[in-house]
């Protein structure tokens, strides 16, 4: 993770499936010092040919953010 500024981190993840050809959805966070979750965003996974790819995503904080971090990840996609 990066913190860009006091709201704003950009979190970089890896995600391996043994199944490349099925998407994915992780949900990363932006946490404030005392560790609270300060933001939150669902990520997609497209297929892709290669097991392991790495995503960067954007999370807008509420309050002064000082890390971000995995909540999970998991194959049950929602219809976007």
């Amino acid at each position: 993770y990066r913190v860009l500024d006091p709201h704003t981190v950009d979190i970089t993840i890896s995600v391996t499936r043994d199944d490349p050809s099925r998407p994915v959805v992780c949900i990363v966070r932006a946490r404030s010092y005392d560790g609270d979750e300060t933001g939150r965003r669902e990520v997609l996974v497209p297929p892709a040919t290669a097991e392991t790819v790495q995503v960067t995503t954007t999370v807008k904080s509420s309050r002064p953010a000082v890390m971000g971090d995995v909540y999970g990840c998991g194959t049950d996609v929602p219809g976007y």
